[in-house]
């Protein structure tokens, strides 16, 4: 008799992908990541109106409609005319190997195809935040989890993007003991060569003033006010320097913040990772700092920007005692700071000698492949570990 697991690993994956916004920069990553290592991939994705919008994907791509950031309810019309979009592709669903879904209700979604079309693909939940709602001890906190207890009892596989988040919820709050794997959300470089350019040593000419870059989804009303802070206390000294696009504010009142001070620079969107090092390249420091949960997921996080930034050797700021701070205790960098960070960071900064700050980013960029990049081998064992549910 063949060897049927051996004759598994020789024939490509095929897989469903069902995603929040096609036009999100870590959706794109995961897809093209499958696709790199040869999954035969169809995706069925929503878009939300915030960045990148004009972005056409580049795989065999169905849209499923608009929706809105951190707003289930809002989204319910929304889902139920993407059940009936699913339900036109049966044929894709019992043809595929796994279904790849990205929060909880996109889950429901993957679970009522998987079950109408009689599919027997593995249903694998992936988690980039816990939502601030999963945390309440509110009635519409607990029904959210107790939606979400009833969808882990049915998924083949968890994904989360942090430790955190299996310490900090779903091994504590939703007792969940089943399969899991941590899929960091490192860089990928795609078809781009990893070697520097000029554009990555901007930060060595500069050496008026620490510059402080803040890039991504500027999502932390708090974190502009604590930026408001540095600015106001350490003036020349210091710059900061943001791209990317705020969402919970929206991009008129943020300039507004952004024009009260001579010493921020907004300089707009970016694409990734073709404009990553430029961005990092001209920043001593990272803001690898987020608030907008700070009582539920934000301490358990780890931020696309500390991979992204550690990777062009940004020096990564985090907040003491959270999963960022314990992250980068174990690979011997960066520097996290007691709540409310704004007056310890200057007090660092104001005191901070020149040398030490260019031996810590050697020591960052030494490094840097083993501890930022994904090379493809996290996809491949997230694949195999799929393959051998």
């Amino acid at each position: 008799m063949p060897d049927v697991s051996q004759t598994n690993e020789l024939r490509p994956l095929k897989g469903i992908y069902i995603g929040v916004d096609a036009t999100n920069p870590t959706l794109i990553l995961r897809i093209r990541s499958f696709l790199r290592a040869g999954v035969t991939l169809k995706a069925f994705t929503f878009r939300r109106q915030k960045f990148n919008t004009g972005y056409t994907p580049e795989w065999d791509n169905v849209h499923l409609g608009m929706t809105t950031d951190r707003n289930y309810f809002a989204r319910l019309p929304v889902l139920l005319s993407a059940a009936r979009t699913l339900l036109r592709h049966k044929k894709d669903f019992r043809e595929a190997d796994f279904i790849y879904a990205r929060n909880m209700d996109l889950v429901f979604l993957g679970l009522l195809a998987k079950k109408l079309s009689g599919s027997k693909a593995k249903l694998v939940y992936e988690v980039e935040d816990v939502q601030e709602v999963f945390f309440k001890q509110t009635l519409a906190g607990r029904i959210f989890r107790w939606l979400e207890a009833r969808a882990l009892n049915q998924i083949d596989l968890l994904v989360p993007l942090s430790p955190g988040f299996m310490r900090g919820y779903f091994e504590p709050v939703q007792n969940y003991d089943g399969p899991h794997y941590v899929l960091e959300n490192k860089i990928q470089l795609g078809d781009r060569p990893d070697t520097r350019t000029e554009a990555g040593q901007v930060w060595n000419g500069i050496r008026d003033r620490w510059v402080i870059g803040w890039f991504g989804t500027l999502r932390c009303p708090k974190s502009m006010a604590l930026l408001e802070q540095i600015a106001e206390r350490l003036g020349d000294k210091v710059e900061i320097y943001t791209r990317g696009y705020p969402t919970e504010t929206g991009l008129d009142a943020y300039m507004e913040i952004v024009n009260r001070h001579p010493n921020w620079v907004y300089d707009g969107e970016y694409t990734i990772p073709d404009d990553l090092e430029q961005m990092y390249g001209r920043v001593h420091f990272s803001w690898c700092i987020d608030y907008l949960d700070e009582f539920g997921n934000s301490p358990l996080l780890l931020a696309c920007r500390m991979y992204q930034g550690g990777f062009y050797g940004a020096v990564p700021l985090a907040v003491e005692g959270w999963e960022m701070d314990r992250w980068l205790q174990r690979a011997g960098i960066g520097h996290a700071f007691p709540s409310p960070v704004a007056d310890p960071i200057c007090d660092f900064l104001e005191t901070l000698d020149w040398d030490d700050y260019v031996a810590e980013r050697a020591r960052i960029e030494e490094n840097r492949n083993a501890l930022f990049l994904e090379d493809g081998s996290d996809t491949r064992a997230l694949l195999d570990l799929i393959r051998s549910l």
